[in-house]
């Protein structure tokens, strides 16, 4: 189909599409395949402050404030590949930070537009902005004191605790969890009988299993709702991202693991490597039935707490399968 149809078979569309359009409450324009808008929907206008219309124009010109397409934008690839573009940051010329959906317009088998709808999150990358600067402050200070760390074990310790409670404390949903944590992980070991230094670095990888949060937007960590099966692969990445953020800090070298494996299964279908029965460290079977343990006797946005009662049925329950059995046999022995 050649341009000159396309744009003809778009045009008679975009009428009877007006209405349904200016019904959304999400920015959203349609453009023809020769990157003119052909229309856009009241949230869009108001979104960028227009007092005309902005029919005619390129989409790059309002977009990018360029006179040609830009480089590897989303409608390029759109229009040659057919696909839609997913999850597409884009900045613009005002500062907002948009999330924008790229779809095609396909009839009898031929690309005729392309629609484009947005999301602000200025606000959400402007906390992941403020996150990266604390941990980039976070990384710093631990730098600052790792080549001392046998003298000043007592101050890491307690750093650590005071970092982890700030990240901890920015949720209501969150407070004290760390700490918890990291007091049932030490309990189990001692009544399993690893030795001292295990034990130490089990204590650290508790207070900091959950450090890849930090990469989280609140916004996820603190929904009243269940997240949908998108937002929960987001929030799977944090162990892999706790992992990340303390690599290179050789005193850590032996917690880390602990941290990136402590969602693992036994029957592997934890994350995020999938490991199974003995592949999966002792340590990180041990702070996955801790975690767990806390995370079922706590209140979360989405639910009251189902009591201790109902968690200490779940690790039995799953006990062979998700958990341990010889961790949930010592763990229910130090909570009687």
């Amino acid at each position: 189909m050649n341009k000159e149809i396309a744009c003809r078979m778009l045009g008679q569309h975009i009428n009877s599409w007006q209405s349904l359009l200016d019904a959304l409450p999400h920015p959203v324009f349609v453009q023809d395949t020769e990157y003119n808008i052909v229309t856009a929907n009241r949230a869009f206008i108001g979104l960028y402050g227009k007092n005309g219309d902005v029919r005619g124009m390129k989409c790059y010109q309002l977009l990018h404030g360029k006179d040609k397409p830009v480089k590897n934008c989303p409608t390029v690839r759109v229009l040659k590949t057919g696909n839609t573009e997913r999850s597409e940051v884009h900045e613009d010329s005002n500062g907002r930070v948009l999330l924008m959906m790229t779809s095609p317009i396909i009839e009898d088998n031929s690309i005729i537009g392309i629609v484009h709808s947005f999301t602000d999150i200025t606000e959400l990358k402007k906390r992941e902005r403020a996150l990266q600067r604390t941990r980039e402050a976070f990384l710093n200070m631990l730098e600052d004191i790792h080549e001392s760390y046998t003298e000043l074990e007592d101050l890491f310790i307690k750093l650590i605790k005071a970092l982890v409670n700030a990240l901890d404390a920015k949720s209501p949903w969150t407070r004290g969890h760390s700490e918890r944590v990291a007091s049932y992980a030490e309990q189990i070991a001692k009544e399993m009988g690893l030795d001292e230094d295990e034990i130490k670095n089990l204590q650290l990888a508790g207070l900091l299993h959950d450090i890849g949060k930090i990469g989280t937007y609140d916004s996820l960590l603190d929904k009243p709702e269940k997240l949908t099966a998108e937002e929960f692969e987001i929030v799977k990445k944090h162990p892999d991202q706790g992992a990340a953020i303390l690599q290179g800090i050789k005193q850590l070298a032996d917690v880390i693991p602990i941290i990136r494996h402590h969602h693992e299964r036994l029957d592997g279908k934890g994350y995020p490597d999938g490991l199974k029965g003995e592949e999966i460290p002792l340590s990180a079977r041990i702070l996955h039935v801790a975690d767990s343990f806390d995370s079922m006797t706590a209140d979360r946005p989405y639910r009251p707490s189902p009591g201790r009662e109902y968690a200490i049925s779940e690790l039995k329950k799953h006990s062979g399968r998700q958990f341990d059995p010889q961790v949930v046999e010592a763990f229910l022995k130090i909570i009687d």
